[in-house]
């Protein structure tokens, strides 16, 4: 492992530097040491402080601000994998948040579960019509699903080779994951690098290169269809017209030069994975 020079993941919590270090074989990169572990993630992410769009007054989901239906444009590359592929039939968002994924995919004609170590999401999204699994990854039991969904989750979990395991474990034979994480390798983050949207917060114990995921995924039973690397949105509905105009041209120059910040993955599941 290498120390990467002058990036850090930086907690807005505490101001805590957690230096980077890079595996010279592969690219993958995770701070050292780590900003939490497993046991303490449930405790941090069920705290309605750092849940997206929860109104502590309300006690619910905002669904009515532009911020929150804006929020739906980020989640359109999985729609375009899922009719690209033909995926169809019983699907599982791994770290739904609020749901807009699943609710796009309800859309499709899909039968979608979440999933979400936040007790507050699960309650709410129960509520809404939605059958929900509460907890992490291999402590909770899991029906078979033909697509299993994963939006800037990966980065967050401590032993990512046994989540891809487990998501293996839970997909039907031919089934397919669609995964997207934070790509380090783009060229915002080398210039924003600790301003960055994958940095910052103190949360991301793992950024994959293209060659790494596509190790964790391939020894793993899947086979990788397609690697494509797009870019967060960085518009804002509160942002001025012409403020939106340019983020959204350095968005599409930056996936058009395969320079973006967010690393899409879809992967089919070929064989069981090894114990």
């Amino acid at each position: 492992m290498k120390k990467v020079p002058l990036i850090n993941e930086v907690s807005r919590y505490n101001k805590v530097k957690y230096p980077l270090f890079k595996c010279i074989k592969c690219g993958f990169c995770r701070p050292n040491p780590l900003p939490f572990e497993d046991h303490s993630e449930i405790e941090f992410y069920d705290n309605g402080e750092h849940i997206k769009f929860f109104d502590k007054d309300l006690k619910d989901i905002n669904r009515e601000t532009r911020e929150y239906n804006y929020y739906y444009k980020h989640f359109k590359p999985f729609l375009k994998f899922i009719r690209k592929y033909n995926m169809s039939g019983k699907s599982l968002d791994i770290g739904c948040g609020p749901g807009h994924l699943m609710e796009l995919e309800k859309k499709e004609g899909i039968k979608v579960e979440g999933m979400e170590v936040s007790k507050i999401l699960v309650n709410l999204l129960s509520k809404k019509g939605f059958k929900m699994h509460y907890g992490l990854l291999g402590k909770v039991k899991l029906a078979k699903y033909d697509i299993i969904t994963m939006n800037q989750v990966l980065e967050h979990i401590e032993h990512p080779e046994y989540a891809i395991k487990e998501i293996n474990k839970a997909l039907k034979k031919k089934g397919y994951c669609i995964i997207a994480v934070p790509y380090l390798y783009g060229i915002i983050p080398q210039i924003l690098r600790s301003k960055w949207y994958g940095l910052g917060y103190g949360q991301h114990l793992n950024f994959f290169s293209k060659k790494s995921i596509k190790i964790v995924l391939e020894r793993n039973g899947f086979e990788t269809r397609e690697i494509k690397i797009l870019s967060v949105d960085y518009a804002h509905p509160k942002f001025p017209f012409f403020i939106n105009w340019i983020a959204n041209l350095i968005m599409q120059i930056n996936i058009l030069l395969g320079i973006g910040d967010n690393l899409f993955i879809v992967a089919q599941k070929m064989k069981e994975s090894k114990k």
